[in-house]
């Protein structure tokens, strides 16, 4: 698991450069400020075959409404994974829903297939209408996905199911708001805090995740890092893990389970400092060409 990648491992890199349906702005400048530095051969450079693609909305710029331009986005991500199976998606994504087209575009491709979703983020994005105080709609990607809010735009993203609480872990959540934590106290998803990472509760919690999968989704959104290392966006806060403690973290789920496809996300170049933030996103995109199989 953890030697050079085989050249058989076959990677769809996806450019999905939105944020809040807004392409190349804000977040959504991220992507091709990742594939510009050179996110393409960094995930090809131990012999993987790299298919290059990006998603593009057909529609003009101008007036948009959050949510459905943020549906169809997920809706697009769904096709492009569905539609091409042989291949493990790595998507740079502006905002973090887009994991929900990923996981569903794999179970479009294979039903039977468990995959978990480990996702690193500084905040829960378990809000849902009725507990936002904001309305954004990427602050309900999590809850999205397990089928708390949103129910029917869920439902048009072509092999979405609701992700099940067993299979679904926040990690490195450390800005949560009062209706999140409460979900999380009272049964939703696992939550791997920067305390338990730092404790050496990430295996006990890993395990149980890896009983009821066949393989993992990892979702970073770089936010999920200490603002010490470089804001990744305006919404970083104080108290996240070192880029170590994600790498190793990332690991260690990899020794348990094979890697689906993961999201990489959020980052905001003109909050970036010397760019820290970009080359932390760089190293996990070499980690996940070493780590996968």
């Amino acid at each position: 698991m953890m030697g050079d990648v085989s050249t058989s491992v076959r990677f769809r890199l996806l450019e999905v450069p939105y944020d809040s349906g807004h392409r190349d702005a804000r977040h959504g400048a991220g992507p091709g400020a990742l594939v510009a530095a050179g996110a393409v051969e960094r995930l090809g450079a131990r012999g993987a075959d790299v298919a290059h693609g990006r998603v593009e909305l057909d529609r003009p710029s101008g007036f948009t409404i959050e949510a459905a331009t943020g549906a169809e986005v997920m809706r697009r991500v769904a096709e492009d994974v569905a539609a091409h199976p042989g291949r493990v998606p790595v998507v740079l994504a502006g905002n973090c829903g887009v994991t929900l087209g990923v996981v569903a575009g794999l179970r479009a491709a294979a039903p039977e297939r468990r995959v978990a979703v480990l996702w690193f983020d500084a905040h829960g994005d378990l809000q849902s209408p009725s507990t936002s105080a904001s309305g954004f709609f990427d602050g309900m990607g999590f809850a999205m996905m397990g089928g708390r809010c949103w129910q029917t735009l869920a439902a048009s993203v072509p092999g979405f199911v609701p992700l099940p609480d067993e299979r679904a872990v926040l990690v490195g959540g450390h800005d949560l708001d009062a209706p999140e934590r409460a979900l999380l106290d009272e049964g939703g998803p696992a939550w791997l805090s920067v305390a338990d990472i730092r404790a050496g509760r990430t295996g006990e919690v890993l395990d149980r995740v890896a009983a009821y999968a066949d393989a993992v989704h990892i979702h970073v959104d770089l936010d999920v890092h200490d603002v010490s290392v470089a804001p990744a966006n305006s919404y970083a806060a104080p108290g996240g893990l070192l880029p170590e403690e994600v790498r190793e973290t990332v690991a260690a789920a990899l020794a348990r389970l094979p890697l689906a496809s993961a999201t990489i996300a959020s980052w905001d170049p003109t909050c970036d400092v010397e760019h820290r933030m970009r080359d932390t996103g760089l190293a996990l995109v070499d980690l996940l060409a070493r780590l996968a199989v």
